[in-house]
This record gives structure tokens, C-alpha cells and sequence, in this order.
């Protein structure tokens, strides 16, 4: 069951305003929480279609399956997702729901991986989102994944020089290259680029007015990045 979300309406400017960037994101917070609880056990997303040419997603929003065994939820990426989707103007598909086991692509078939299957034009890069623990030490680390091309060394490249003044690693502690990603999905079986972004726990609490200027930062990137891809040939 998809689970299409309304966005709040986007002051202009508001991307710069603390206070208001962390009301929309409980807004969001809230949202998810809900959306979680009408969706059907097994299986749901949440699809929000900006026709983009970057997409991000979030597949561990809730407690999922990785490597044959049930993990944690990252917490709050749903959210921050929704969130940097809307102030970057880009496209979000947001697994909503806990999944059965499955071990290769080729076999999971739920709703958020259908989606993704579904996309076409002008849909040109996936970009994941992660959440990890502080004590990995940068802020963000992108993962490129086990076949980057031109669009990711672009993506990294605009990530990079947009998110100062925060720390940003590239593929470590974290590469996006193991066959279960969302991002190794993107690059071998959907023939669209891929990148992974982990984000420091300490920048995703939408309780916290002080993980607001990352998550701002974020989003503006994203809309950078997605301005790039669109041209790139």
C-alpha cells in the first residue's frame, strides 16, 4: 500500500530558519509516525513525486532485514528524509513499513522496491539515506558504491564543497558496496546512478534545534546536486 504525503506549505527562506525548519520536521516526524500505523504489516512506502532528477530514499526507517537478519531501525531518517526532500524539491520514496526476509533484489518485491523499479524519466540518481553512530566520527559519509561513474563523481564533488564546514567522508567507514543497498540496486539492475549518504546521529533528532543547520545544509546541497544531474549530458 503506497501512502501518498502532503507536504506542509514551504515558507520562503525557510530552509535558513532554525525554529522553523525543526517545526516542520516533527511535522514530518508526526506524519511518518501515522502513516507508519495505517500502513498494512509486511509492506508500504511513502512516495512523495517532485518529477526530480535525484531521488532520495530511505530504507531503514523502521526495523528492516539486512544479511539475513532483523536490524534496528536508523532512527529518524524517515523523517529527515521527508524533510530534505521538501526543501531541496526533490523526490522521496520512504519504506514505511516492516518487510518480509529476503536476501537478493531479484527476489524482494514490497512496495518501496517497486517504486523504484517504476521510475522513469527524469528520475537520474538515487541517493540513500542512512543513519550512523557518532562514534564513527565525520558528520556525513557518502558511499559510492560498486560501480560509480561521471554522476557520482559529480555528487560527491558538489557534496563535498556544499556541506562545508562539516566533515564528509567518502566511502568509509561506509562504501554503499555490498549487494543488498539501495545504491548497488541503482547502479547494476536499475541502470540509474547511485549514492549512499550516512548522517551522524547527532544531526537527526527533529527534537533538537541543533541538528537543524545540517540538516539545512543537507538540503541545499541536494538541490545543488539535483541541479547538476539534471544538466549533466
Amino acid at each position: 500500500m503506497t501512502c501518498e504525503v502532503d507536504a506542509p506549505n514551504v515558507p520562503t527562506g525557510a530552509a535558513d530558519d532554525v525554529v522553523e525548519l525543526s517545526s516542520r520536521w516533527r511535522e514530518h516526524a508526526a506524519r511518518f509516525t501515522s502513516a507508519r500505523a495505517q500502513l498494512p504489516h509486511g509492506d508500504g512506502a511513502l512516495l512523495v513525486d517532485r518529477a526530480s532528477a535525484v531521488v532520495l530514499t530511505a530504507p531503514h526507517g523502521t526495523p528492516h532485514y539486512r544479511a539475513g537478519a532483523m536490524k534496528q531501525a536508523d532512527l529518524h531518517t524517515g523523517s529527515l528524509t521527508l524533510l530534505a526532500g521538501e526543501v531541496a524539491n526533490v523526490s522521496t520514496v520512504v519504506s514505511a513499513g516492516a518487510r518480509a526476509e529476503w536476501d537478493t533484489w531479484d527476489e524482494r518485491d514490497d512496495e518501496f522496491t517497486r517504486h523504484l523499479r517504476d521510475l522513469r524519466e527524469p528520475a537520474r540518481m538515487l541517493i540513500d539515506i542512512h543513519g550512523m553512530g557518532d562514534h564513527h566520527g565525520p558528520d556525513f559519509c557518502l558511499g559510492t558504491g560498486p560501480r560509480p561513474g561521471a554522476l557520482e563523481e559529480l555528487a560527491v564533488e558538489i557534496l563535498r564543497t556544499e556541506l562545508e564546514p562539516f566533515e564528509v567522508a567518502v566511502d568509509a567507514p561506509f562504501d554503499a558496496r555490498p549487494h543488498y543497498t539501495v545504491t548497488s540496486l541503482a547502479q547494476r539492475h536499475l541502470g540509474l546512478a547511485g549514492l549512499q549518504i550516512e548522517v551522524a546521529a547527532r544531526w537527526r533528532s527533529p527534537r533538537d534545534e541543533a541538528a537543524a543547520p545540517a540538516v539545512s545544509a543537507l538540503a541545499q546541497a541536494l538541490t545543488a546536486v539535483d541541479e547538476r544531474i539534471r544538466e549533466a549530458a
